[in-house]
C-alpha cells in the first residue's frame, strides 16, 4: 500500500522490497518502444546507461558531485546484483517489463523525480501465477504485480495497467493522501489496488485518506477539520494543529514555544518562527531551508542524501 501523508525516505535498495507496490512514475520514452527487447544479460548495462545519462543534469542543478565513470560502474553493479539475488526458483526476469521500466526510469530521472525512479523497475521479476491468484509479492505473478487489498497484507495477481490517479471526493474509497507541504509528492500514475481503486485524497481539495493505524487499512476520503473545529477524531487541515481537541492555526512568525510553525517556517534557537531560506541562504540544519537541505558549507541547496546517492550511482 502506498504511503499517505508521510515523506518518502526511499533509497535504491527499496527496489528489492517494492515488488508489490504501485509504481509512481508514468509516461513513455524511446526506451519503452525499442524494437529489440532488453535481455537479462544486457539489462545491467542498459540500466546504468539510462540512470547515469538521465541523472547528470539533476546533479548539476543540485550542485552535487557527479562522475560518469563512477556512476556507470556503481549502477551496473547494482543492477547485476539485483538480478542475481531475485532470479531464483520460479522467479524470472521479464524482458518486456525490463524494457518498459527503462523508459519509465528515464522519464522520472529527467524530471529529477528520484523517489519515483526508485520504483520504476520494481515489476521486472515475474513468476508463474496467473491473474486472480492470491499473492503477497508481485514476483510470484506472471504480470509481476500483486494488487494489494486495503489492509496491504495480501492481494491477488493482476494486470500491471498504470492509470492516472483520481481526485477523491468526500466518502470515496481511497489508497492514500498526498499534497501536504513538505510531504509525499502526488503520483502521476499508479496501479490500482485489489479493489480497482486509484483514488487519492488531495490536500488541495481539503481531504485526506483515513486509515486504521493498527491495520493500516485505507477507508475513505474525509474533510480536514479547519481552524476552530473539533479534531479528536479528525485530522487538522495543513497549517493547523490539534490542541485540547480543537484545531488551532500554526504560526508563520512569533513564538513557537507552545505553537508549531507553519510548513514554510521553522522554529529557531530563540523559539521564534522564521521563514525558511531559499537556495544560497545561510543555514545550520536542513529544517531552515525550503529544500530541507543544508550543505556542508552552511548554505541551503537543492542537494540531499538521496540526490547524492543517485548521482554516484549507488543503490
Amino acid at each position: 500500500m502506498l504511503a499517505r501523508s508521510k515523506p518518502l525516505a526511499v533509497r535504491f535498495g527499496f527496489l528489492l522490497a517494492a515488488l508489490s507496490l504501485p509504481m509512481l512514475a508514468g509516461g513513455c520514452s524511446s526506451s519503452d518502444t525499442d524494437a529489440e527487447l532488453v535481455s537479462q544479460a544486457r539489462f545491467p548495462e542498459r540500466f546504468a546507461d539510462v540512470w547515469c545519462r538521465s541523472i547528470a543534469p539533476c546533479c548539476a542543478s543540485a550542485q552535487t558531485a557527479y562522475d560518469s565513470a563512477t556512476c556507470l560502474s556503481q549502477a551496473e553493479g547494482f543492477a547485476s546484483s539485483m538480478l542475481a539475488n531475485r532470479v531464483v526458483g520460479d522467479t524470472t526476469y521479464s524482458a518486456v517489463a525490463g524494457t518498459s521500466c527503462l523508459g519509465r526510469l528515464e522519464r522520472a530521472l529527467k524530471n529529477c523525480e528520484i523517489e519515483e525512479a526508485s520504483t520504476a523497475c520494481s515489476l521486472i521479476f515475474v513468476g508463474p501465477a496467473p491473474e486472480g491468484t492470491p499473492c503477497a509479492n508481485g514476483s510470484v505473478c506472471a504480470s509481476g504485480y500483486c494488487a494489494l487489498g486495503e489492509a496491504a497484507l495480501s492481494g491477488v495477481c493482476a494486470a500491471a495497467n498504470y492509470r492516472a490517479p483520481i481526485h477523491g471526493k468526500t466518502g470515496d474509497p481511497c489508497v492514500g493522501s498526498c499534497g501536504v507541504p513538505g510531504s509525499f509528492q502526488c503520483p502521476t500514475s499508479l496501479l490500482p489496488n485489489a479493489e480497482g481503486t486509484t483514488t487519492y485524497c488531495y490536500a488541495e481539495d481539503g481531504l485526506y485518506c483515513t486509515f486504521d493505524s493498527e491495520l493500516l487499512e485505507a477507508l475513505t476520503c474525509r474533510p480536514y477539520a479547519v481552524v476552530g473545529e473539533p479534531c479528536d477524531e479528525v485530522t487538522c487541515i495543513p497549517g493547523a494543529f490539534c490542541a485540547a481537541g480543537i484545531c488551532l492555526a500554526q504560526r508563520a512568525s512569533g513564538s513557537c514555544a507552545d505553537t508549531p510553525c507553519q510548513p514554510h517556517s521553522y522554529c529557531d534557537t530563540t523559539q521564534q518562527c522564521q521563514p525558511k531560506g531559499s537556495n544560497g541562504s545561510a543555514c545550520v540544519t536542513g529544517e531552515e531551508c525550503t529544500s530541507s537541505s543544508c550543505s556542508a558549507a552552511g548554505t541551503c541547496d537543492s542537494g540531499n542524501e538521496l540526490v547524492a546517492l543517485a548521482c554516484s550511482g549507488q543503490p
